[in-house]
């Protein structure tokens, strides 16, 4: 087979050219700290790369779920906290109207408070987290709690102007949590205004027997609202357990996904060095094998 100088020299050029492609494929690992960069330098290990990625996503959407349902549940139980606070003073104001012993003008001055103590509940009835009001469902926009005694107005002349909606949070595949009460619920299904307004009436009006029954009312719209505090501290404490689980799943999806897609560096620069090295000898060989000419030969 006779060889000629083209041959020699299409095979020089194509494997200077290898040459330089391994030698650019190892700096663009080194320049990007990944070991791929498009689907044809791997196709399997990418594959795997992008479902750890979908997979991480989904946690990481699943913990800001959580961070913001938390907020609101928060929020929510401060609310009752104080609520329950009211309650109790309500409770003892009851106790003591109840008293035979009490004059007029000293339950007066006890439905006066009562009346006061209705208009705090309405204010922690309105309260808000960022912007939007917690306990009027869907229509968080809206103030859902207004006192102003007019015809058709609910129990103590409080009426409610949002929904019966309920906020939910997807806190883990196929997992969801309901994060709001309505004030629907809280202060009207419960008894709570009735009771309020039934203790206020019988201050006013000197009734020591509607003053006792009062008190069996505010008990039971006392327990409700611990019921549900309880419920809101059952969720929260759940979700504090799906917030460790998916931290540690984010820190070993996050492991295995690093073991695949990003490269040794001492291992890459080594390799680098032995093609930058490689190319050059390569480069400098095809010097001297070019070199030669007709001009060469006829000397």
């Amino acid at each position: 087979m006779r060889i000629t100088h083209q041959m020699i020299k299409n095979r020089v050029i194509g494997n200077i050219q290898n040459n330089l492609q391994n030698m650019s494929r190892f700096q663009d690992m080194l320049s990007s700290g990944k070991s791929v960069s498009k689907p044809s330098d791997d196709p399997l290990k990418v594959a795997r790369i992008m479902g750890y990625n979908s997979t991480l996503q989904q946690v990481e959407q699943h913990q800001r779920n959580i961070e913001a349902s938390r907020s609101w549940l928060n929020t929510t139980e401060d609310a009752l906290h104080h609520i329950t606070e009211v309650m109790q003073r309500a409770q003892e104001l009851a106790v003591r109207g109840a008293n035979e012993t009490l004059s007029p003008q000293a339950r007066e001055a006890i439905g006066m408070e009562v009346d006061e103590l209705i208009n705090v509940l309405v204010q922690f009835g309105n309260a808000s987290h960022a912007g939007r009001y917690i306990f009027s469902g869907h229509l968080t926009t809206t103030r859902p709690l207004e006192r102003d005694y007019a015809a058709g107005a609910g129990a103590a002349g409080v009426s409610y102007a949002g929904d019966q909606g309920s906020i939910n949070w997807e806190v883990a595949p196929n997992v969801t949590i309901r994060s709001n009460l309505t004030a629907d619920e809280l202060f009207f299904s419960s008894g709570l205004l009735a009771g309020m307004e039934e203790l206020a009436q019988a201050m006013f009006n000197n009734d020591t027997t509607a003053a006792g029954n009062s008190i069996e009312s505010l008990q039971q719209a006392a327990d409700s609202v611990l019921s549900k505090r309880a419920a809101l501290g059952a969720i929260s404490n759940g979700l504090d357990l799906s917030t460790e689980s998916f931290a540690t799943q984010k820190i070993n999806f996050t492991s295995l996904r690093s073991q695949l897609e990003d490269i040794d560096f001492t291992e890459t620069m080594m390799n680098f060095s032995v093609m930058d090295t490689i190319y050059r000898a390569s480069l400098s060989s095809s010097a001297r094998i070019m070199q030669p000419s007709l001009l060469d030969f006829l000397r």
